[in-house]
């Protein structure tokens, strides 16, 4: 019962120390908040990445376009001999015709223009530039589409944007420490008269600090609350729009479910303005206040 009223004694306390802060309380919030939002946008957008690049491993495909005089059948027997190709599915140039005026919304009667299209599946990535070396060395094949730094590009971009979101948000964490630091200290300075009192009727340690660190949990807790609302906005409504327009420009399934992270992504946030708060708050006390 003494550890829940120590608690509640310093959960009281530390509401009457956020509101006696006033507009400090915005600038603190505002700045870690976009730290917070900073970092949980990298998360993600690196999730998103990942899973696209896994939607892409299992379902690495290229196109080859083929010469009007070729045999489309043929050539795809030929190709699906190949040791490491998965499928070889055959669009027609008929057929590549009337889905290019449907999704373009195209009515004109001229000539068919499009050529006759192989849509080859393979097992795995690594396989892709071996695969497609001996599908050009067959005749009949005009021209192969495929992007062959696609995974290693993906990678790279993942890690790059992983470290420059990283860095910005430490930055911006050292500046929200900073600001932490100072206005617990204004509070403690306002509270200097009742802390001297409190450290001369040998009162617990924690009683005299918990106050100012719940006050800086709060702050994590707010700006993380804060933060969440523009990811929650990305992927309510930029990525589900992205994601309708990748399904329309490749010829591969994917599927997207990044809401599922989305949870995880809050904790991860949560926890981290806590810390960055919490222990700011924790050695500040340890420093201007001598118990």
């Amino acid at each position: 019962m003494r550890e829940l009223r120590i608690i509640w004694r310093s959960l009281v306390e530390a509401f009457d120390s956020i509101r006696a802060s006033g507009f400090s309380n915005i600038i603190v919030i505002s700045i870690l908040a976009v730290a917070l939002a900073l970092f949980g946008g990298v998360l993600q957008l690196n999730s998103s990445i990942k899973q696209i690049s896994q939607n892409l491993d299992t379902q690495v495909e290229f196109s080859v376009y083929l010469l009007d005089s070729a045999e489309p059948s043929s050539i795809a027997k030929s190709i699906s001999q190949i040791n490491k190709v998965e499928k070889v599915e055959i669009i027609s140039k008929a057929v590549a015709w009337e889905r290019f005026k449907k999704r373009f919304n195209f009515e004109d009667n001229s000539s068919n223009p499009l050529p006759n299209t192989l849509h080859v599946n393979i097992r795995r990535p690594q396989d892709l530039d071996t695969v497609v070396e001996q599908v050009k060395a067959l005749s009949g094949i005009e021209q192969i589409s495929y992007a062959p730094d696609l995974f290693s590009n993906l990678e790279r971009a993942r890690s790059i944007l992983f470290s420059f979101g990283l860095l910005i948000t430490l930055i911006l964490a050292v500046g929200t420490i900073t600001i932490v630091s100072n206005t617990i200290q204004l509070v403690i300075k306002g509270k200097s008269l009742e802390i001297e009192i409190l450290r001369l009727v040998g009162v617990d340690d924690w009683f005299i600090r918990g106050p100012f660190i719940f006050h800086g949990i709060f702050y994590g807790i707010t700006s993380a609350l804060v933060a969440f609302i523009p990811l929650l906005f990305f992927q309510t409504f930029i990525w589900n729009s992205f994601q309708s327009s990748i399904k329309t420009i490749m010829p591969m399934t994917f599927n997207f479910d990044s809401g599922s992270d989305l949870a995880m992504i809050f904790l991860i946030m949560s926890l981290t303005g806590i810390l960055v708060c919490g222990l700011s708050s924790y050695f500040t006390t340890e420093r201007y206040i001598k118990i």
